[in-house]
């Protein structure tokens, strides 16, 4: 026995009751291992739902022709359609024009829009836009970035 107080002596008592050398960081690292591992089925889970929710397990699993269709319809889902993009108008900024007090701000880039600038005005709300952000917004996403109206139906009613 050793002595250093009870504390190594209950250390010795067990190692002596194991047959074999238990420290603490033994534990530490299993413990670390199965909240690692858990961690990590975790997040195979979670990528999985997300695949199966956008369709593209669904696309995958119908190889005999179907797969196009079904991932044509997880996507138009997401953005919106080329038609209705190519509907909403572009005009050139001009300054003190509008509603605004005389400066706009893309809320996309954050940069302020300048006099001459492409610009796309929403129909559903109004916002304003340079017509590159806007358009790449529009391709993955249906409604506003700002007040998340729904653009693609006011772009159906336009047309």
């Amino acid at each position: 026995m050793s002595s250093y107080g009870p504390t190594a002596a209950a250390a010795d008592a067990l190692e002596a009751a194991t047959g074999g050398s238990y420290r603490v960081c033994d534990t530490v690292v299993l413990v670390c291992l199965a909240c690692a591992s858990c961690l990590i089925v975790l997040t195979v889970a979670v990528c999985f739902r997300r695949a199966f929710a956008n369709g593209y397990a669904a696309a995958a699993a119908g190889a005999n022709g179907g797969a196009g269709a079904a991932a044509a319809r997880g996507r138009s889902r997401c953005g919106l359609a080329p038609s209705a993009l190519s509907a909403i108008p572009m005009l050139s900024y001009r300054r003190g024009a509008g509603a605004g007090a005389g400066w706009a701000q893309c809320a996309i880039c954050l940069g302020l829009v300048r006099a001459g600038e492409a610009v796309r005005r929403l129909p559903a709300c109004g916002h304003l836009f340079h017509v590159e952000c806007i358009d790449l917004w529009l391709r993955s996403h249906a409604t506003c970035p700002l007040c998340r109206r729904d653009v693609g139906q006011a772009a159906a009613e336009k047309v």
